[in-house]
């Protein structure tokens, strides 16, 4: 099952910057796949999805 893993800003930011990065990946994510699984850890977040293509390249949050 492919991969792609989002990391928390290293800069203080707002709390919910990891949380609004996961959701547009995973948003992109879902127009090609029909199941994603987020899971969080303490700074980044792996999101598993079904297919053989490699992932979208995801924007970058700044």
């Amino acid at each position: 099952m492919p991969v792609v893993t989002v990391r928390a800003s290293k800069r203080p930011a707002k709390g919910d910057s990891l949380v609004r990065k996961v959701t547009e990946a995973a948003g992109d994510l879902l127009a090609q796949s029909d199941r994603v699984l987020v899971v969080y850890g303490k700074e980044t977040a792996s999101i598993y999805y079904e297919g053989s293509e490699p992932a979208p390249s995801l924007p970058r949050a700044s």
